[in-house]
């Protein structure tokens, strides 16, 4: 788990990211089919890709944090008690749950049943598709080729012609890719 702090030198807009997950089985494949206009030539250890991210933090935290005082030293220690209190229940929470992808895989099948988006917890823009796709294949979902015939029909729009090869490429290695985990129907 990750998060990244922003400090402002000149001005009070301090900021920190919201609570993020390496899945290093899925960023590989990332990592090396690559996504338009990224060039990750520059990714090491220290600077990696994420899989999934906490929402709620971001949404709680905004709302906790909009009254403080960045400027001074008590607004700084509220920040700073406001982020452990959430990692150490919430925020655990969260990565006691995702870090198994199979629960990634029963939160992306719950978002879709509720019409929603992958992207409410995958990180990316078109490439949280990737990743999703990825993480089906790895956690032997049997739904698998009905995911990838629906985002076939959205990435290959022609608005997203910069994505095909990718896509393709992608498809080519999922043939490949062996599952991790065995599917249960109740994670």
């Amino acid at each position: 788990m990750t998060i990244f702090f922003n400090y402002s030198i000149k001005s009070n807009n301090h900021g920190n990211t919201v609570f993020l997950i390496e899945h290093k089985n899925v960023e590989k494949h990332i990592l090396e089919i690559g996504v338009p206009n990224k060039d990750f030539s520059s990714i090491s250890n220290e600077n990696r890709l994420f899989t999934i991210f906490d929402s709620d933090f971001s949404k709680k935290h905004q709302s906790l944090t909009h009254g403080l005082d960045l400027t001074t030293i008590e607004g700084f220690h509220q920040w700073g008690h406001l982020i452990v209190d959430y990692a150490q229940g919430p925020g655990q929470a969260f990565i006691d749950t995702y870090s198994y992808l199979p629960n990634v895989l029963k939160e992306m099948d719950r978002l879709e049943t509720e019409g929603k988006y992958w992207k409410e917890i995958l990180v990316g823009g078109i490439d949280h598709l990737f990743r999703g796709l990825i993480i089906s294949k790895l956690c032997d979902d049997p739904n698998f080729n009905i995911k990838l015939e629906k985002w076939d029909s959205v990435i290959y729009q022609s608005k997203y012609k910069i994505w095909h090869s990718f896509y393709d490429t992608l498809k080519e290695r999922l043939k490949t890719v062996e599952p991790l985990y065995p599917y249960y129907k109740n994670v």
